[in-house]
């Protein structure tokens, strides 16, 4: 892949990157221990990663957790090829627990905040997470630019206000937690100045490309077009139908059939939707169901990639008819808008957390504070309280003390700071990815390995590139940019969001200070088998180093900004990459079991013995609202064994 000569100025980010991760992670992970070592010991083994991956962090507590870390992915992979670390059967659990729960992601924190509500006196709760903060993939970056504060997501974003409840215990998903939790349902944005151009803003990633929701936001097409070296935009083309575009008439035809078409079928319940939906993918039932040309599919691809990991090609249509897609769904509401924590979905996660140690999050109760408080890591595993969290805690070994059936404990191996623990437990709770449980847990039945071998998990980056100004974009008129993906190009989509203003956390709305601009990049590749596209799509990423994406990127926004004054040196203050290398549970056509009705996932739902598995992929569209209620219902299913 061709690489730009762009760069980021040195002076920004080494000092930055030295404080936040060379230093802080380099040196203990990429060095090979001497034998016997507790680094060997504790699982490490070789490297995977060279020293040049992981690159600038940011600032705040999250600095040194962007995307999956060195560590975590170095381990995974190590137990992944069987390296199991010798003597570790022996090792005596020092500690006991009622449940432990392995993973600190909404799942995990939903499994905790049932245990919370239903445990007896005396009874305790132990939550590992094998990053050096909670979260999963509802996580946020921070920078500093010229002394103005600015938060990012680095995963999960986005929600629709739910319906209110009378009693959330009766409810599930999004509206159970958004009551239970006390989260506000009224927001407060930035207003853009009347006398300035007229623009339009996201507040978050997603909603500038989403059939109607996108006509919120000023969203700029490029085309690169084979008797053009600069690129042509075409601004706002949905509402102008096109006109603005260099399309073919015969595209231009076919992708506004798409646009225009809602649902085309009614059923009679959402079981008969999946039956029927789930044995096809979205562009088979766009061309063969609808007669629609490629192009619609190949546009359909930009959302669904960023939303499912993978494109129309390997998508499930029921997945699209979640989403919800044209052809299978009106279009939504005019009134209808998405909101964004300023970190994302970590708002989410911070609230779990404050309900279940109070003093995780400094300041009280409010929204404010557990939105922007800084997290109270010594009060996390403190001794004697009902729920304990231990991060850095890799699981290496989970298995029943005894036959599964009439076992009274389950035995946790722990990787911890290059040594390894056991701890005991009367109960499992697993809310960590498939990928790695079919590994970690040991005697696992084999209905369940079977099972999981049959997901497919895709990887995804988030990029957020911290901006001195966007005058650029204001000289475009857009917010945010999406292009036809040559081979040299990084990415296909960002933008900027109106950020919302919590408290004093008021970032500004002016096209000559700073903000984040954000590219939320999936890997897919038309055409190819699933299992073929996130395997190609996880070797890139794990193999790009730093600089080649910092690289890539800047050359990106040269290509597509620079004939309106976009200039690396003086416009980029810092770029900090979140890579998750199994972000999504790829939905293929029969994840929900298809005509059968016999979905896998409906086998990782039942427990056996004291270990029980909720992890947000087994939704097949992941989501704050339902991860939680996976991790509720898996403590439930163990709740009478403790």
């Amino acid at each position: 892949m061709k690489r730009s000569s762009a760069r980021l100025n040195p002076r920004i980010t080494r000092r930055d990157f030295l404080n936040g991760s060379a230093l802080g992670f380099g040196a203990a992970l990429l060095t090979r221990a001497a034998p016997g070592s507790a680094q060997e010991m504790a699982g490490v083994g070789d490297p995977l990663l060279g020293n040049d991956w992981y690159g600038y962090g940011g600032v705040g507590d999250f600095r040194l957790s962007h995307g999956n870390t060195p560590e975590v992915v170095n381990s995974a992979h190590y137990l992944r090829d069987g390296g199991f670390p010798a003597g570790q059967e022996e090792i005596d659990a020092d500690e006991q627990f009622d449940l432990v729960i392995v993973g600190a992601g909404i799942a995990g924190l939903g499994a905790a905040l049932e245990f919370s509500k239903r445990r007896k006196p005396g009874q305790s709760c132990l939550i590992l997470d094998n990053h050096p903060i909670f979260g999963g993939e509802a996580k946020e970056n921070e920078f500093d630019v010229n002394g103005e504060r600015l938060i990012g997501p680095q995963g999960a974003n986005g929600f629709f206000i739910p319906a209110a409840v009378d009693d959330p215990e009766e409810a599930s998903g999004d509206p159970r937690y958004y009551a239970e939790l006390n989260i506000p349902r009224e927001y407060r944005l930035q207003e853009w100045p009347a006398d300035r151009k007229p623009l339009s803003f996201s507040p978050d990633n997603y909603e500038y490309l989403v059939r109607g929701l996108q006509d919120h936001s000023s969203v700029g097409h490029f085309f690169t077009t084979a008797d053009s070296t600069e690129g042509q935009w075409a601004v706002d083309m949905w509402q102008r139908e096109l006109a603005n575009t260099p399309l073919p008439d015969a595209t231009r035809k076919t992708l506004l059939q798409w646009y225009r078409t809602g649902a085309t079928r009614q059923f009679a319940s959402d079981a008969d939707a999946m039956r029927t939906l789930d044995q096809l993918t979205y562009k088979e039932f766009l061309e063969s169901k609808l007669g629609m040309g490629p192009e619609a599919a190949g546009y359909a691809d930009l959302f669904l990639a960023s939303a499912a990991g993978l494109g129309s090609d390997a998508i499930s249509a029921y997945a699209a008819y979640k989403s919800p897609m044209p052809g299978l769904m009106d279009t939504p509401p005019p009134d209808l808008r998405r909101n964004s924590f300023p970190g994302g979905n970590s708002g989410f996660a911070r609230h779990f957390l404050k309900r279940l140690i109070p003093d995780s999050i400094t300041g009280g109760e409010n929204f404010e504070d557990i939105t922007l408080g800084r997290v109270n890591f010594g009060a996390l595993d403190r001794s004697g309280q009902p729920v304990r969290m231990r991060l850095n805690a890799t699981a290496i070994s989970v298995t029943h003390e005894g036959n599964p059936a009439t076992a009274d404990t389950v035995r946790v191996v722990i990787s911890r700071n290059r040594q390894l623990h056991a701890v005991r437990a009367k109960a499992v709770v697993m809310a960590t990815g498939g990928w790695i449980n079919k590994y970690v847990v040991r005697d696992l039945p084999a209905a369940y390995r079977e099972a999981y071998q049959q997901f497919q998990h895709a990887p995804f980056l988030v990029a957020n590139v911290a901006l001195t100004n966007w005058r650029f974009l204001e000289k475009l008129g857009i917010t945010a940019a999406i292009w036809n993906k040559s081979e040299d190009d990084f990415g296909y989509t960002c933008n900027i969001r109106n950020p919302m203003q919590v408290g004093d956390y008021r970032p500004p709305l002016d096209p000559d200070r700073p903000t984040i601009l954000s590219f939320y990049t999936p890997f897919y590749y038309p055409g190819l088998p699933v299992e073929a596209q996130v395997r190609i799509g996880r070797a890139e990423l794990l193999s790009t180093p730093y600089a080649d994406y910092e690289q890539e990127i800047l050359g990106q926004m040269s290509k597509l900004f620079g004939s309106a004054g976009f200039k690396p040196s003086t416009d980029v203050a810092g770029i900090i990459l979140n890579r998750w290398g199994h972000a999504y549970s790829v939905p293929f056509p029969g994840f929900y079991g298809g005509a059968s009705g016999n979905a896998p996932r409906d086998v990782i739902r039942r427990h056996y013995g004291r270990i029980a598995f909720g992890h947000s992929e087994l939704d097949g569209l992941q989501h704050y609202g339902p991860a939680a209620d996976e991790g509720r219902r898996a403590f439930n299913q163990l709740a009478n064994a403790i």
